[in-house]
């Protein structure tokens, strides 16, 4: 199939995420190895982006080749009720080094499903439904994730699940809480605290956070922030 045929066919009967349908531009993409992926015509591309930041260790490696081909083999599918040995070795895994007392693990499909089932939880273990979320942040692209995404995007959604409240970062684009890293940590943690007592805070379940501020700007908080 040419080039043009297979971008033509994708936009004629596929949606692209976060894109216009009649602006999308979809780059064809043929092949992948190591950090290049190649078009159909063989134009080479350095992947800096790591496909989503999804293939760290590089485009087919032949040990994740090898060991997805072996669960091929083994099992293509199971019902989420059965135990299997990787499932069993997984959890073990993880139990050795989550810090502190965390050995109990829920496995999901994607980052967005993860996201719904630890508001679930929040909202289930503490009996409040309030959820703290920051304004320039991102968490998913499904109702209740959308909902808790700061962003533009997603106005096109409201009204949606009731309950989150947005608060400003301790960055925000056109204004400062401080000069210094102490500074903007004091006060945007003072201006939390604020935010919680207007909120009430016998409603709060949780607050959601990106450790680094990712698609809104690379942006790490500063100093004391996530601890504070």
């Amino acid at each position: 199939m040419e080039t043009h045929e297979i971008i033509e066919l994708c936009k004629k009967h596929t949606l692209y995420n976060w894109s216009a349908s009649h602006h999308v531009d979809p780059l064809p993409v043929a092949r992948a190895e190591g950090v290049y992926f190649w078009t159909p015509e063989g134009k080479r591309f350095l992947d800096f982006n790591s496909q989503l930041m999804s293939v760290h260790i590089g485009h087919n490696h032949p040990k994740v080749v090898a060991a997805m081909k072996q669960a091929l083999d083994e099992l293509i599918y199971i019902y989420p009720g059965a135990a299997t040995r990787q499932r069993a070795e997984l959890g073990q895994l993880l139990a050795s080094f989550v810090p502190g007392d965390i050995n109990t693990f829920f496995f999901t499909l994607g980052g967005a499903d993860a996201n719904e089932h630890a508001l679930r939880a929040a909202r289930q273990y503490t009996g409040r439904y309030k959820i703290l979320s920051r304004y320039r942040s991102y968490h998913g692209g499904t109702n209740a994730t959308m909902q808790l995404t700061g962003e533009p995007r997603r106005w096109v959604n409201e009204p949606g699940m009731p309950g989150v409240v947005h608060v400003m970062d301790p960055e925000p684009y056109h204004f400062s809480f401080g000069r210094t890293d102490a500074e903007k940590t004091q006060a945007n943690l003072r201006y939390l605290e604020e935010v919680i007592m207007y909120e009430g805070p016998q409603n709060i379940a949780a607050m959601i956070i990106e450790s680094v501020t990712g698609t809104n700007g690379i942006l790490p908080p500063p100093a004391g922030y996530l601890k504070g």
